[in-house]
């Protein structure tokens, strides 16, 4: 008793942990420990030892519930799992079948090496030639699926130009199939294999996107957007080219396409507008377009497209010239007098050379010194209950009139736009 009562009057110190027999002890491994326990001081029995521990990705943890590995497991099971032996086989064969033009016995081959050695160099080239062996036997949509795949599961695959050509090819040799035959959309293809089973037209725009998606930098990036654009813009799709031709312009500054960019997506915007009653901003944005056509590209256009672009230019001043008189005329007959003022000031202000301006003038002498009519059926209530309201229209009617002063003092021929 008086044996025990002398530990435990000594403090834990005393206590080690025994020796058992099963343990094994690697000398070397004591003296890393020990090591490692003398630089990290008071954490050493910590279980995080640094702010920056993060858990285990639960996303590399192996769930052998997930669909992928209990096929994984099966193949296991079963005798079909990796081999790398197996597959390097497998691909001699397919190679030497590739090489002797036997393209369709090549295909099971190609199919047996990604199966049999995944996750692998060996895996990136039997999905290349497998892509190869279908384009080479006509079977397009398949193909396109297998490049696309390739590059989905290799990002920086060494195929990746090559790629990004056959599925150009593909996408041009369809589009130039349905242009020639208008295949209908939901009518399915049961026969021409080098076809998508629906809509050849959709999927050629789809392997267009993935030309350049798959290769935003590389040197047939800009070429699928022009030709979607142009594909659209053939169609009479008029929005869908204008985006395309835009994407063109501000993604792709450098390529050879910029002008062509810059005519077709102004022709696209002014197909694209409506009319007056319409909302006018791809007008405004065909105005800004037709103005950095002229500063851009002084010296790479033809004669024939300057003269072009100068009656562009002109077209657009009278249809924007046009939708200020459709909105003066609107205010004129509601006995608005002040918003009619000021969109006829507008177009003499804006657009002196358009037929309307002489127009404009003359309504705006006309109704100069008209009052509006009041929209406030009980004027003494507002002035009691909301008083602020007056004030601030009297304000804003100071302000219009400030700005409306100015066009009377200009001629009527319109030789010179009134200054507000």
């Amino acid at each position: 008793m008086a044996a025990v009562v002398a530990v435990l009057a000594s403090g834990c110190a005393t206590f080690q942990v025994p020796a058992w027999p099963w343990a094994k002890t690697d000398p070397a491994v004591a003296a890393k420990e020990a090591e490692v326990n003398r630089e990290l001081g008071e954490d050493a029995d910590g279980e995080v030892i640094s702010s920056e521990y993060a858990g285990m990705n639960p996303d590399l943890v192996f769930d052998p519930l997930k669909g992928d590995n209990i096929a994984k497991s099966w193949k296991k099971l079963i005798g079909r799992g990796p081999n790398e032996q197996v597959a390097k086989a497998a691909m001699a064969e397919a190679d030497r079948l590739f090489r002797g033009g036997d393209y369709k016995g090549a295909i099971p081959k190609y199919k047996k090496v990604i199966d049999r050695w995944p996750d692998s160099t060996l895996e990136e080239d039997a999905r290349w030639q497998l892509a190869e062996c279908l384009f080479f036997t006509d079977q397009y949509p398949r193909a396109e699926d297998a490049y696309d795949e390739l590059v989905k599961k290799y990002a920086n695959t060494k195929y990746l130009n090559r790629i990004a050509q056959r599925q150009f090819v593909i996408a041009q040799y369809w589009i130039g199939l349905d242009e020639k035959n208008r295949y209908p959309t939901i009518v399915p293809n049961l026969f021409d294999r080098s076809r998508p089973l629906f809509d050849t037209r959709g999927r050629a725009m789809k392997a267009f996107d993935h030309v350049r998606i798959n290769d935003p930098r590389g040197p047939l990036a800009d070429d699928s957007l022009i030709a979607q654009a142009n594909a659209h813009f053939l169609d009479h799709e008029w929005l869908d080219a204008d985006y395309f031709y835009g994407l063109l312009r501000s993604e792709y500054p450098d390529s050879d396409f910029l002008l062509q960019a810059h005519l077709l997506g102004l022709q696209a915007k002014l197909q694209a507008y409506q009319g007056p009653y319409y909302e006018g901003g791809i007008l405004n944005e065909a105005e800004i377009l037709a103005d950095q056509v002229v500063v851009q590209f002084p010296d790479q256009m033809s004669s024939d497209e300057e003269t072009r672009i100068r009656k562009v230019r002109a077209e657009i001043a009278a249809q924007q010239a046009e939708r200020h008189w459709k909105r003066a005329q609107f205010y004129n007959k509601g006995k608005h007098y002040t918003a009619a003022r000021m969109y006829y000031a507008m177009i003499a202000r804006d657009y002196p050379e358009t037929q309307l301006a002489a127009a404009a003038r003359e309504k705006y002498a006309a109704i100069e010194t008209l009052a509006d009519v009041s929209d406030d059926p009980f004027p003494m209530l507002t002035r009691v209950l909301n008083p602020d309201a007056l004030k601030e229209a009297e304000l804003d009617a100071m302000a219009e009139a400030e700005e409306q002063t100015a066009i009377a003092r200009q001629p009527a021929d319109g030789t010179t736009p009134p200054k507000f």
